[in-house]
């Protein structure tokens, strides 16, 4: 399958995501999907690429860029999402290639991953890929849509009161 990767421009083109997204995560509501769009997109640091198949979009992913004191500049994969009936074909990993050539063309240091614990695919997926298991991310919820997407944490949190 020739797959093409393209960056993708602006909130109406990027929007142009939310059918493959919603795949990955079926609940979040479009005008939500929008809103948030907006604001990433507004930090100044969020870009997007698509993965064409003959003109349809296949996979997506999201990336960011920044500064951190203990790995330098980085770019971070965010949401790298497949069509469900094409993953295992290559093009999560072409994703990938894409972003960390752009990495290295920005003069990026390192390449990190964010993900759920308990997301074995995906850690299989970005191992497979090159990526390590180097360092842990916390996270506590601050507000009730927090609490249901990630009950989880809502639940040690109140474990940790009691």
């Amino acid at each position: 399958m020739d797959v093409v990767i393209r960056e993708l421009k602006g909130i109406e083109e990027i929007a142009t995501i939310f059918p493959v997204y919603t795949k990955h995560n079926p609940t979040m509501p479009e005008a939500l999907f929008r809103s948030r769009l907006s604001a990433m997109i507004a930090q100044g640091n969020y870009r997007c690429i698509g993965a064409y198949a003959d003109e349809r979009l296949v996979g997506v992913s999201g990336f960011w860029t920044g500064t951190f004191l203990w790995c330098g500049k980085y770019i971070e994969p965010d949401h790298v999402v497949v069509d469900i009936e094409l993953r295992s074909q290559g093009i999560g990993a072409k994703l990938l290639i894409w972003i960390e050539a752009e990495g290295r063309r920005l003069g990026c240091d390192t390449a990190k991953i964010a993900m759920m614990i308990g997301r074995d695919r995906a850690r299989s997926f970005y191992i497979r890929n090159g990526y390590s298991d180097d360092s842990l991310q916390l996270v506590k919820p601050l507000s009730a849509w927090a609490d249901t997407e990630f009950p989880e944490f809502a639940t040690h949190r109140d474990a940790v009161r009691s």
